[in-house]
């Protein structure tokens, strides 16, 4: 019995090295495949243009292709699971939008716990996001929208389609003490028409999607979400400048794999994926389309969504927030 014992404790310590051999040969001589890029939202919106620029470049790193497939829908949750039940060999990404985080929060018992069951492979850009309104909305500032909101209780709809959307529809009416009426969307792109076309009267949505039609003279955006002015509408004031400095929301984006991918897998992808947010080229052409190039290890990553998990418990319990 105790010759079993040390046997077995020998090939325990010997399987060790052995383990790590094979996971460094693997990720040598990965990939040997197509990856595949999936993507919770619709093809055409911001998150899907970021998405689809990444999977350009990092296949010309590999040297394989990265197919991009849009899985929108349950705040991407069809997209997590897809994920997560795909072989666990890094082929198989995760694109998420920063409040993608929040999903299984969102929706009771998903079985999903983000921090367990992905790997965090870094962070690649920012959405900055505002505030828009359709042309027939009688007001040029936030304060007057608020104003307005509250002579018409209800009657103003609301455009969303993520969870940051909802976040901050909801922390303007705790903040002023509006109604708003939430009409849910898949995605931004798809919620945009009706807002042209006046069947919902408020946006807040990806500056890069709204800043052409407000160019246009087919909405106003009223507001900017982030820290400071958005250099290419220095005329447009933040949120807080605006006097609501409580409507904050996550414009992060990420990507991931699944937790059970092996660690030398996950480095390199997360090398690569680094490499690429620092081209210069992917940062222009984000930059042409009001978006941010902005990396994070993964570490800095898990950090991150470590806080804003915490965080997005709090508002969840605090708004009594559920999945659309």
């Amino acid at each position: 019995m105790r010759r079993s014992i040390l046997l077995l404790a020998a090939a325990a310590v010997l399987a060790g090295p052995a383990a790590v051999a094979a996971q460094t040969a693997a990720s040598a001589s990965f990939p040997s495949k197509p990856l595949r890029l999936l993507v919770p939202v619709p093809a055409g919106g911001p998150s899907d243009f970021m998405a689809r620029q990444v999977a350009q470049h990092l296949g010309t790193s590999l040297g394989q292709v990265v197919v991009v497939e849009n899985k929108p829908g349950a705040n991407g949750l069809i997209a997590a699971r897809e994920a997560l039940a795909a072989s666990p060999d890094g082929t198989t990404l995760l694109y998420a939008p920063g409040s993608m985080i929040a999903a299984p929060l969102l929706a009771k018992g998903s079985g999903l716990d983000w921090s367990q069951d992905f790997a965090p492979l870094g962070k690649v850009g920012r959405v900055p996001f505002a505030l828009a309104v359709h042309p027939a909305v009688p007001a040029q500032t936030v304060a007057e929208l608020v104003r307005h909101a509250r002579q018409h209780p209800g009657v103003l709809n609301v455009a969303t389609s993520t969870p940051s959307e909802v976040l901050a529809v909801v922390q303007l009416m705790k903040a002023s003490g509006v109604q708003l009426t939430r009409v849910p969307y898949k995605g931004g792109a798809q919620a945009l028409p009706d807002l042209l076309a006046g069947r919902v009267q408020i946006m807040f949505g990806p500056l890069a999607l709204l800043q052409p039609q407000a160019k246009a003279g087919a909405l106003r955006i009223l507001a900017t979400l982030a820290a400071e002015r958005n250099a290419a509408l220095p005329e447009v004031p933040t949120m807080a400048e605006a006097g609501w400095p409580a409507v904050e929301v996550p414009t992060w984006q990420g990507l991931y794999v699944a937790a059970k991918v092996p660690p030398a897998i996950r480095t390199r992808l997360a090398t690569e994926i680094a490499a690429v947010v620092a081209r210069p080229e992917l940062r222009a052409e984000f930059e042409r389309r009001m978006l941010a190039a902005e990396a994070a290890s993964p570490q800095d990553l898990a950090a991150l969504i470590a806080r804003e998990l915490a965080a997005w418990a709090a508002v969840i319990d605090e708004y009594k927030l559920t999945a659309d």
